[in-house]
C-alpha cells in the first residue's frame, strides 16, 4: 500500500512539473477556504513584458507584448467549508487606456471532508464568467476539482478545470481542458518557495498535443506577513514553454483576510 501511495504521488508531482489560465491571471487554488463570516480582499496584477501573440480588445488587434491586467476580488466565507467570492478585471494593452472587461463570480469553493480525513485533499471550485458586449460576447463556466497532498514540509496541488462557453455564437463548442499544478516547500510560515505549471490543453473530446497548447513553468513564492499572517503576498515570473503561450509573464497578487 505504501508503494502504491508513493507511485500515485509521484504521477501527481511530474504531471505538476510536465504542465488553468484564468483570463490574463494565473494561480493555482488550494484545499483551503476561508472561515465563517471571514472576508478577503484580493488585488491581482499580471504584466505581460514579451510576448509573439496579439488579441481582440474591444475590436481591434492588439499585441499582447506589454499587456497590464489587474484584478479586484472580494471573498467571503459562508460556512466553515463554503467560500464565494466576486471579481472585477481590467486590461490595459501597451498603447490602450485601461478599462474594465468582465465580471466573475466564484459560485462555491467548497472544500470536501476535514484535511487529512481522506489520503488526498479535494475540493470543488465553480465560477461564472460575464464579460462586456464589445469586449466579449460569450459568457463562460469555470469547474475545477482540487486535489491537494502534503508530505511533511512538501505540498502538491493539481487542479483539473473544465471550461464551457454558454452564450455567443461558440456555445457549440465542446468543453475545453486546462491542468495546472503546483509544488509548494511549506516548512516556513513566513516565507514558502513554489514552483508552478499550467497548461491550456484545448478540447477535451480532442485535445491539442504539447506544442498546441498553451503552456508555462512559474517560479514564485508565498510571503505572509502581519501580526496574526493576515497578509500575504504571492509573486512569480513565468515562461511560456510552447509557440502559442506568451514569452514570459509577471504575476502578483496581494491578500488581505480580516473579520
Amino acid at each position: 500500500m505504501k508503494n502504491l501511495k508513493r507511485t500515485v504521488l509521484l504521477c501527481m508531482f511530474l504531471i505538476v512539473i510536465t504542465g488553468n489560465v484564468r483570463s490574463q491571471f494565473f494561480q493555482v487554488y488550494g484545499y483551503t477556504t476561508l472561515d465563517p463570516s471571514e472576508k478577503e480582499f484580493v488585488y491581482w496584477t499580471t504584466l505581460i513584458p514579451s510576448s509573439d501573440h496579439s488579441y481582440s480588445f474591444f475590436g481591434n488587434d492588439v499585441s499582447r507584448d506589454g499587456l497590464f491586467a489587474h484584478s479586484l476580488e472580494f471573498e467571503y466565507g459562508l460556512s466553515p467549508n463554503w467560500t464565494i467570492a466576486f471579481y472585477m478585471d481590467f486590461e490595459q494593452p501597451k498603447g490602450e487606456s485601461l478599462k474594465w472587461v468582465r465580471t466573475k463570480a466564484v459560485m462555491f469553493h467548497y472544500s470536501l471532508f476535514e484535511k487529512g480525513l481522506l489520503p488526498v485533499d479535494l475540493a470543488l471550485y465553480g465560477e461564472y464568467k460575464l464579460p462586456r458586449k464589445d469586449y466579449k460576447i460569450a459568457e463562460e463556466i469555470e469547474f475545477k476539482l482540487i486535489m491537494e497532498k502534503d508530505l511533511g514540509s512538501h505540498r502538491l496541488i493539481l487542479n483539473p478545470t473544465f471550461e464551457k462557453k454558454i452564450s455567443g455564437p461558440e456555445v457549440g463548442e465542446r468543453v475545453e481542458f486546462a491542468l495546472n499544478g503546483a509544488y509548494t516547500f511549506i516548512r516556513s510560515t513566513r516565507f514558502q518557495p513554489r514552483l508552478e505549471s499550467y497548461s491550456k490543453m484545448g478540447e477535451l473530446y480532442d485535445m491539442n498535443v504539447f506544442s498546441d497548447q498553451k503552456n508555462y513553468l512559474f517560479t514564485s513564492f508565498d510571503l505572509f506577513f502581519g501580526k496574526y499572517s493576515q497578509f500575504r503576498w504571492h509573486a512569480g515570473v513565468g515562461l511560456g514553454l510552447t509557440d502559442p503561450s506568451d514569452n514570459i509573464i509577471i504575476k502578483s497578487i496581494l491578500s488581505w483576510e480580516f473579520f
